[in-house]
């Protein structure tokens, strides 16, 4: 495991294999040919789980993005609260491929300055600042 490798849990184990039984079901209806290339289900199993994260990762990212905790509306200029303002699409280029969401944007009367609710993080971990 490198560096950044996260740590699976056990009991996640069973989920992803039935999730890889599946897949395999669908691909390989009456299962997998003779003859095919371990380079090619190789490539193939990477790609399917590169999407799998990056749906995960934009539904995740999607689902903070609607609900943003209170201390996020505050206005990172001046302190005050933050009213609605339009919300803006955003783009991001991972390694598991593009992720969009929308974020909620916000409004300070007080500064007069629009900004978009986020933690003070590094993007970490829940628990890492």
């Amino acid at each position: 495991m490198g560096k950044d490798a996260v740590w699976i849990p056990d009991e996640l184990r069973p989920v992803l294999a039935r999730m890889a039984t599946e897949l395999s079901v669908q691909v390989f209806p009456g299962g997998m040919p003779w003859g095919t290339k371990f380079d090619y289900l190789e490539t193939l199993a990477g790609a399917l789980g590169d999407e799998i994260s990056r749906q995960m990762i934009e539904g995740n990212v999607s689902e903070q993005a609607t609900t943003p905790p209170d201390p996020a509306r505050v206005c990172p200029s001046c302190g005050h609260s933050g009213r609605g303002a339009p919300n803006e699409p955003r783009e991001l280029d991972t390694t598991q491929g593009t992720v969009n969401w929308v974020e909620p944007g916000q409004y300070c009367p007080h500064c007069r300055r629009a900004f978009f609710p986020s933690e003070p993080s590094t993007g970490a971990g829940p628990d890492r600042c």
